[in-house]
């Protein structure tokens, strides 16, 4: 087996053209681990906002942002070698990363918040991620593809369909609900649209861009409506029989997507936020006079469960969730698909195929 790889690594926090295509050696494989040879990783928005240097305070038990650094969260490829440990995994064995491994053992853990486990390190966040031939992980941070699921498929998947389905249950919906999902036709909105549809739940869309209606209206959304339009409010209510909706799942996030998730919600709904822009502040701010007196619930979420990941993984294999791709390009074209995806041009998943 050969003794190096091609990787795309980060040496300075910049632009996308910061992103190095370089020649690495294969990392080592430990007792406990395995060696998977990647055919495809994600592009999402978190490696902009790593490669950028926009990050916050790292959560408690979690290591610093180290520089260099190689980003991706999700990883899909083939397992090439096992340590002396390893049983339940074989070189040929389809499998896909983790995107949150959680240690299993903490207080948080033991509890069923495996999601804000203290006791872990994320590929893509502390651990070197998917933009490469070749990636270590330990025998239990990954998981099995299913039959019939192609690599490009599980890539795609895995990060942009776990928080949903946190999501979901801070801010339930079902049937007779209704949830606007902002930000529209980004993959982790699509994949909120589709699991919302699941429910049983009527789902409205917004969206910057007008001339995205119709295809975005053929990805699980009923009704499209536009953020920037100063009627957004009072359409909401319209299709809610008055009402305003029940969950609005705010997946731009900033102040201005924060403000009006406010203005169409119910008395007595939820705002989840599950994001922020990545070349903007994070500040929010409301009414607090005007929050007590409509009874709104804010919420947040952050990563998914082991449970979360699996079921991620079952609703792929059931034909139950589709993830969108937008487009692929070699690893050597990290920077343009970074350049790409700031754009705000597609519509779905972007990825890498190593």
């Amino acid at each position: 087996m050969e003794q190096t790889m091609m990787a795309v690594r980060l040496f300075e926090h910049g632009g996308p053209e910061v992103l190095k295509y370089i020649e690495a050696p294969i990392p080592e494989v430990g007792p406990d681990d395995i060696l998977m040879r990647v055919h495809a990783t994600a592009v999402n928005s978190w490696d902009l906002r790593y490669r950028a240097g926009n990050l916050p305070q790292p959560l408690p038990g979690r290591p610093p942002w180290p520089l260099p650094f190689q980003l991706g969260r999700d990883a899909a490829g083939e397992i090439v070698a096992t340590g002396e440990n390893v049983t339940e995994w074989h070189p040929g064995d389809r499998a896909v990363q983790l995107p949150h491994p959680p240690c299993r053992n903490c207080a948080l853990c033991v509890r069923g918040l495996e999601n804000l486990c203290v006791d872990t390190a994320y590929p893509g966040h502390q651990v070197f991620g998917g933009y490469a031939q070749y990636v270590v992980r330990r025998q239990d941070a990954i998981l099995p593809i299913p039959d019939g699921i192609d690599f490009e498929t599980a890539a795609a998947t895995m990060w942009t369909y776990t928080t949903p389905l946190n999501c979901a249950r801070q801010a339930p919906v079902g049937p007779g609900d209704t949830v606007v999902i902002t930000g529209a036709s980004g993959g982790m909105a699509i994949a909120c649209a589709q699991l919302a549809k699941l429910s049983g739940a009527t789902v409205i869309g917004t969206t910057t861009k007008p001339d995205r209606d119709e295809a975005l209206g053929r990805l699980g959304y009923d009704h499209i409506l536009h953020s920037t339009d100063p009627r957004l409010p009072g359409q909401v209510r319209e299709l809610t029989h008055g009402l305003g909706a029940d969950a609005v799942w705010d997946c731009v996030g900033g102040n201005d997507f924060f403000r009006r998730s406010l203005s169409c919600t119910r008395l007595g709904g939820t705002v989840i936020v599950l994001g922020t822009p990545t070349g903007q502040g994070s500040r929010l701010e409301l009414d607090a006079l005007a929050l007590i007196g409509r009874q709104v619930r804010i919420a947040s979420v952050r990563g998914a469960t082991l449970r979360d990941q699996q079921l991620c993984l079952e609703l792929l294999a059931d034909g139950k969730i589709t993830p969108i791709i937008d487009r692929a390009y070699p690893l050597a074209e990290a920077a343009e698909a970074h350049a790409y995806l700031e754009s705000q041009r597609q519509t779905g998943k972007v990825l890498l195929l190593p």
